[in-house]
């Protein structure tokens, strides 16, 4: 079971990367999410940003959370909990 929480854990920080610097990413998505209100949207919605590090605000909660979908990222309901409950849990 610590085998696997570890893995987990890589993949979380891994994804987390996708939080900042974001912009070119985001740009590539149909749909992302917000991984501290757990809000999916398009990403159109998003108008605001950290423009030091092009990195998206939630246009729901403004926390620097959000996330592209990508093949490489999903965004699944428990991946979305799992990466709160790491983050802001």
């Amino acid at each position: 079971m610590k085998h696997f929480r570890r893995l987990n854990l890589i993949s979380l920080k891994a994804a987390h990367k996708f939080a900042s610097n974001n912009k070119i990413w985001l740009a590539k998505a149909d749909r992302c999410s917000c991984f501290y209100c757990l809000a999916l949207f398009e990403p159109s919605e998003i108008t605001e940003w950290l423009e030091i590090e092009d990195t998206a605000l939630c246009p729901y909660c403004m926390i620097d959370s959000v996330l592209p979908e990508l093949d490489i990222l999903p965004l699944s309901r428990e991946f979305l909990n799992d990466m709160h409950q790491q983050w802001f849990g």
